[in-house]
């Protein structure tokens, strides 16, 4: 079940290691993906009825839209936290 939950930030890691600059289109890509793995993830454990699996993923995606936003608001920027973005400025997203 690890292996599951932790596949999309692996990938995302591999795709932006070594790179100097990170656009904002590539981003707004990566936690997109990141998020879809997140539920799709959670709808199979729902299927295997699999209640750890389920609680634990839970907790990740509420944490996950904590810092990073729901992905319901993206037009609206402000800031997560940490300091993270959640959604991007309307400039971002004509660039992108």
């Amino acid at each position: 079940m690890t292996k599951e939950i932790t596949h999309a930030l692996y990938v995302a890691q591999r795709l932006l290691e070594g790179e100097k600059y990170v656009t904002c289109s590539l981003l707004i890509v990566m936690i997109e993906e990141i998020r879809e793995s997140f539920k799709a993830t959670l709808a199979n454990c729902n299927t295997l009825q699999a209640p750890c699996g389920v609680k634990v993923l839970e907790t990740v995606i509420i944490k996950f839209n904590k810092r990073f936003g729901d992905g319901i608001k993206v037009t609206k920027f402000r800031e997560g936290p940490g300091r993270q973005s959640q959604g991007y400025t309307k400039v971002s997203l004509i660039l992108f």
